[in-house]
């Protein structure tokens, strides 16, 4: 047999090497939560609250992967007997997102008791609510786009994040703290789309206005009187306004009414000057001025009764007007005088 063939035997024998495995894929969203979902699978609740711990600092984290990290923690605190670590997990989960539910099928009667508690405390207090404000804007002009946040029981919120478009041009991103509840950025069109990110702890995602794809789209109004709204922020009349609103028509009402039997009550008296100038008096029966008086009595009663509870409704309605619920109102939120509410879940 020639070196030739001997060779060719001698590569056919020869065991083929394995190929080699495809590269590595890069890490997708967050690695620590990636991590930490892991050890939880080995029952490793220590080392997945570090690496949740980890995820959570982690900058740019979407509303999803928040609400993930959020109910993990909960859960690795519950299992760990650490109730009110839980219980404060539970309650940013829930702000978040008020009707977000654990799977029952995954989880224990005493991992799900924190998150029942978190529920019932929240229901009070009311969750996270970001907003469209009224934009200031002018004839043929929006000049400033606002957005609020209108409750926030647990301080979460920061930042916000604008994306703004005027026409065919590129989307432009504005990044703005949140000052006394709003946040605003210059507008300077007779029409822009926008939507925005409400920002967190590392600029995470806790909520969202509009999207790329359906961004909510302000236009100037076209004279004084279309005006979108005035130059500042909308008369807010949510919470106990109404009830103070007709607290003090109420008060209104009854200062009116009593005006009348005070007057009817004074209009009295220059008959009764006149009767001190007869003597003796001849113009009247003395029943029948008896029962005049009585009447401006009565009627003087009853304008001091009515104008009694026109102060106390006067200032029942005042205190209202300034007293914050206990419990969040509806969503809703004004341009000019229609009501916007746009809020986009996950």
């Amino acid at each position: 047999m020639s070196w030739a063939a001997l060779l060719a035997v001698g590569l056919a024998a020869a065991p083929v090497a394995p190929p080699a495995p495809p590269p590595a894929l890069p890490p997708q969203g967050n690695p620590s939560l990636a991590k930490a979902e892991k050890l939880l699978d080995d029952l490793d609740y220590d080392g997945a609250a570090v690496a949740l711990l980890q995820a959570s600092k982690t900058p740019r984290n979407d509303r999803k992967t928040i609400l993930r990290i959020l109910e993990l923690q909960g859960l690795i605190a519950a299992s760990l007997d650490q109730k009110s670590s839980a219980l404060n997990f539970f309650k940013q989960l829930l702000a978040l997102d008020p009707d977000y539910k654990l799977n029952e099928s995954t989880t224990s009667a005493e991992q799900r008791a924190p998150f029942k508690e978190a529920k019932a405390q929240l229901a009070a207090t009311g969750s996270l609510r970001f907003e469209v404000a009224p934009a200031r804007a002018k004839p043929g002009l929006v000049e400033t786009v606002v957005v609020k946040v209108a409750t926030d029981p647990l301080s979460q919120a920061r930042k916000v994040r604008f994306w703004l478009k005027v026409g065919n041009t590129p989307w432009k991103e504005a990044v703005v703290p949140v000052v006394e509840g709003r946040a605003s950025v210059p507008a300077g069109a007779p029409a822009v789309s926008f939507w925005a990110e409400l920002l967190g702890e590392a600029d995470g995602q806790l909520m969202l206005i509009g999207t790329r794809e359906k961004p909510v789209i302000l236009k100037a109004p076209a004279g004084a009187d279309r005006l979108m709204s005035s130059s500042g922020p909308a008369l807010d009349l949510g919470g106990y306004r109404p009830y103070a609103i007709a607290a003090g028509g109420c008060g209104l009402v009854a200062a009116a009414v009593g005006a009348l039997f005070g007057a009817r009550a004074a209009s009295i008296n220059p008959q009764i000057a006149a009767w001190s100038q007869q003597h003796p008096v001849t113009s009247v029966r003395q029943v029948d001025a008896q029962k005049m008086v009585d009447e401006a009595n009565a009627s003087a009663v009853i304008a001091d009764s009515l104008f009694g509870a026109a102060v106390v409704l006067g200032a029942a309605g005042t205190v209202l007007w300034f007293v914050e619920p206990e419990k969040a109102p509806g969503p809703g939120a004004g341009v000019g005088g229609l009501r916007v509410d746009v809020r986009v879940r996950f």
